[in-house]
């Protein structure tokens, strides 16, 4: 500037804050105390997203005394009302000295309307029963599967079991005709030695205890069937 004022900010040069919170940023104004500088007004404005210009706002900082013909510095504090997530934007302090305004490099304020909030929560009821459910179909397919398993096991041994009594086990029609042939044979047998006529007492007494035998032979044949 042309009599040597200087305007910086101090701090940060990003904040953020929450809406209708306090914040404050800070600015250094530098300038020659002569009769000239020493008497300034201190406001502030800020430039939103959209780069429309505030209004000007004035601010309660004096200035300090100082020493005559002497550099001074005057540190102010700004505290701007920041009333929604709108009032986001770039902010400046602005000195007015007589003839001559003076403007601060600027701090930008980052305005959220609401903070951090952690999401919603599932019951903790509805987790446990989840999980109790999850561990029940595991449960069941588990022993479904195993169930499974040992009837595929148990399939072959069945099926073995059920083909060797009837692979061992003769045919009915088979034994009812190897007993009809013996029973026809001995039939045969008794006929014929009756349709015969003995030679003579001796043939007939020697052929007596033969007799006897078939006969006997054909009740043990009679009492097998």
């Amino acid at each position: 500037m042309p009599g040597g004022q200087l305007v910086i900010h101090t701090g940060p040069p990003i904040m953020v804050s929450l809406a209708n919170e306090p914040v404050i940023f800070s600015c250094n104004i530098t300038y020659p105390y002569t009769p000239e500088f020493k008497t300034f007004t201190v406001g502030f404005f800020y430039v939103d997203l959209q780069g429309q210009v505030s209004s000007e706002k004035k601010t309660h900082c004096q200035p300090s005394m100082g020493v005559e013909n002497q550099t001074s510095t005057t540190k102010c504090q700004v505290t701007p009302t920041l009333p929604s997530s709108s009032a986001t934007g770039t902010y400046y302090c602005s000195v007015h000295w007589p003839g001559s305004v003076g403007r601060g490099n600027g701090t930008f304020i980052l305005v959220r309307d609401t903070g951090y909030q952690e999401p919603p929560r599932p019951p903790k009821n509805l987790l446990f029963f989840c999980f109790i459910g999850l561990l029940s179909v595991l449960s069941i397919l588990g022993t479904a599967l195993v169930l499974w398993k040992k009837k595929q096991k148990q399939a072959p041994q069945k099926q073995l079991a059920r083909k060797s009594p009837a692979a061992s086990a003769p045919p009915a029609e088979s034994l009812y005709t190897a007993l009809q042939r013996r029973e026809t044979e001995v039939y045969a047998c008794m006929q014929t030695e009756a349709s015969s006529p003995p030679p003579s007492q001796n043939l007939l007494s020697q052929e007596k205890p033969h007799a006897f035998e078939n006969v006997s032979d054909f009740n043990e044949v009679y009492e097998n069937l």
